[in-house]
């Protein structure tokens, strides 16, 4: 498996394992985003028992675990034993880790606390007494997100409070999913973070030696391919009644943005019965709501819109599930043709604005642009709309347009949005700010916008820019 960047959380889990004292590091996060591939990277130059449960009953899961402290501590006074108790279990650890720290990571968590509900109770007692006399790191990690967010990280949880460190690793950025393609062109790299998001697993699926035409049939479209029913399983695994997921999610998918018309979509009566469904897929990280950028009071505004997170659900959704008829048959070359290829590049273009909003967030970090802004987001009043903006409190506001298209930007593209200027101001209630423009192109700019970028001071990015700068 490749292992791409993820430094800042190597150095996250770095600096909790190695600190003076016992520590409960908690990392959670949706299936295939590299959890565990994360953690091996962190251990492998530790002294650590490394245990990845499954489903199976509390004696199933003590016996792995015994069998994992054997190998991993195996001529430390263990001999073969199997410990009855997750009590004796990890007062073993602890023993073994008075003198030399000693990591413990228990993958897929959700699995073990639901075989024996009281494992959490059993962790609180533990840590609040044998472990804290040891250099003991115990790791809990799992892919329900919902579970590890209530039940471990929760106030009414008995481990609420004891975690040294907690983190929810998040999809790969726009940027370090292309590193999977180091060989392809920044807009071939584009399209394959744009249909895969940036789950580790999924990029692993394509072959840099193919076409996206090619990796998309074979990967994705074909019956039986490994991201044919991924999000179906995903969802079936995690959520009750996953059909009402499933018609919510595809009506998002379809540009339903309010929750009654995604209520209605989805064949749900009305915006107080969705509300449940659209939480789960928050608290999921599949499903966000979405405000203009200049609203000052988020949960009183009525403007929120909803849209899928994952730039891989949102491919599924729109041309796998409405199409499983033709490709259960086996058409995926029929579809690709008629279906995904003269929308591709739609798809490609919301992914690509996320991708610029990343880019100007870094610029942004780094100190690179003209000032320091303190907000980015998308803005809509009506019909009209600006891909990003970035707003500095103190009265300065950037305004930028993204466009995946193949024809180079060009000066009305920059008189468009220096017409909507007006229309962000007033919304966003800036006193005398001093207004800048950005323009991000897939297909290069126009020799005349070019001269009125150098003369008016607009940034100009490529695709290149946004995705290997």
């Amino acid at each position: 498996m490749n292992f791409v960047n993820r430094v800042n959380e190597l150095t996250t889990i770095a600096l909790d394992l190695d600190a003076p004292r016992p520590s409960l590091f908690v990392l959670y996060g949706r299936r295939r985003t590299g959890k565990t591939a994360l953690l091996r990277k962190a251990v492998e130059s530790r002294r650590a028992v490394f245990f990845t449960a499954d489903l199976g009953s509390r004696r199933d899961h003590l016996a792995s675990f015994s069998m994992a402290i054997g190998d991993a501590l195996g001529g430390e006074g263990l001999e073969g034993a199997e410990f009855p108790s997750w009590e004796q279990a990890l007062r073993f650890c602890a023993r073994r880790a008075q003198e030399k720290p000693l990591a413990v990571i228990l993958d897929e968590f959700q699995y073990l606390a639901g075989a024996d509900p009281a494992l959490l109770s059993v962790l609180q007692r533990l840590w609040d007494s044998e472990l804290q006399n040891s250099r003991l790191a115990l790791v809990l990690c799992g892919s329900y997100v919902s579970f590890m967010e209530r039940q471990v990280l929760g106030a009414a949880n008995p481990l609420y409070g004891r975690r040294t460190e907690q983190l929810l690793l998040a999809p790969l950025r726009f940027r370090d999913a292309a590193l999977f393609f180091p060989d392809w062109t920044p807009d071939a790299a584009m399209t394959a973070a744009a249909v895969l998001g940036g789950i580790p697993a999924y990029l692993q699926q394509f072959d840099p030696g193919q076409d996206i035409a090619s990796n998309i049939c074979r990967t994705i479209l074909r019956q039986g391919s490994p991201l044919y029913d991924e999000p179906r399983f995903l969802m079936m695994e995690e959520l009750r009644e996953p059909q009402v997921y499933f018609s919510i999610c595809r009506a998002i998918a379809q540009g339903q943005g309010r929750s009654n018309e995604i209520a209605q979509a989805a064949g749900l009566r009305d915006r107080g019965t969705i509300s449940p469904y659209l939480s789960a897929l928050q608290d999921m990280k599949l499903v966000e709501r979405r405000l203009p950028v200049t609203v000052r009071n988020p949960e009183r505004s009525r403007q929120g819109l909803y849209r899928l997170v994952d730039p891989f659900f949102r491919f599924w959704f729109r041309f796998v599930h409405p199409n499983r008829a033709a490709l259960d048959a086996g058409d995926a070359e029929l579809v690709w043709t008629r279906k995904v290829e003269p929308h591709l590049a739609q798809h490609v273009s919301f992914a690509f604005e996320d991708a610029c909003r990343e880019h100007l967030q870094d610029l942004n970090r780094q100190r690179q642009l003209p000032a320091t802004y303190d907000r980015f987001g998308a803005w809509w009043r009506g019909p009209h709309e600006v891909d990003l903006v970035g707003i500095e409190d103190d009265g300065e506001i950037l305004l930028a347009e993204c466009k995946w298209s193949t024809k180079p930007v060009g000066t009305d593209i920059l008189a468009s949005l220096a017409e909507k200027a007006q229309r962000v101001l007033s919304d966003a209630d800036l006193t005398a700010p001093r207004v800048r423009f950005a323009l991000f192109s897939r297909s290069g700019f126009t020799p005349a916008l070019l001269r009125r970028a150098g003369a008016e001071s607009v940034l100009t990015y490529s695709v290149g820019d946004v995705l290997h700068a």
